[in-house]
């Protein structure tokens, strides 16, 4: 007997209950399968967009405070022989400033220094970073940052000495 048969078996008030139901689950497959992936997915990617134009806000502050501290280097001012390698500079300065203990501090062959720091305050390391620069040309080769919480950073960098 087919699925056809038994249901032209069934009364009136059954065939209705049947169709119902599988009107209602027709309904709720369409919302679980469709509507509610879209408004789900619509809800998540304006939730990132928010959140990715507060870390834009939030580096172009920072961006700001770089350029008022004279972070661009070099502007014009006499640079001190380096008394020590790249990469005992850089571990001083940091030290000197008390911020987050470096995990890891080594050179870059002889004019150079790599370095990667976790949850340290980004406005401080931009300030050892601009000093190193200023006073020495220590100038940032590559950077990777990321944000931890607010305020605090994960940093990975490499220095040079500009030629």
């Amino acid at each position: 007997m087919s699925i056809k048969d038994w249901y032209a078996n069934q009364t009136g008030r059954e065939q209705f209950i049947v169709a119902a139901t599988a009107v209602v689950a027709i309904g709720a497959g369409i919302y679980m399968l469709l509507i509610d992936p879209l408004t789900t997915g619509i809800a998540d990617r304006s939730a990132s967009i928010e959140a990715q134009q507060k870390n834009l806000a939030w580096m172009q502050q920072q961006s700001a405070i770089v350029k008022r501290s004279g972070g661009s280097g070099g502007g014009g001012t006499a640079r001190q022989p380096m008394p020590q390698a790249p990469y005992l500079l850089l571990d001083g300065a940091i030290r000197e400033k008390k911020i987050a203990e470096p995990e890891r501090v080594t050179p870059d062959g002889t004019q150079g220094a790599r370095a990667q720091i976790s949850d340290v305050e980004f406005d401080k390391l931009l300030e050892v970073l601009g000093s190193l620069d200023a006073r020495y040309g220590l100038s940032i080769t590559t950077m990777n940052v990321s944000k931890k919480t607010e305020g605090l950073v994960n940093a990975r960098f490499s220095l040079e000495v500009e030629q």
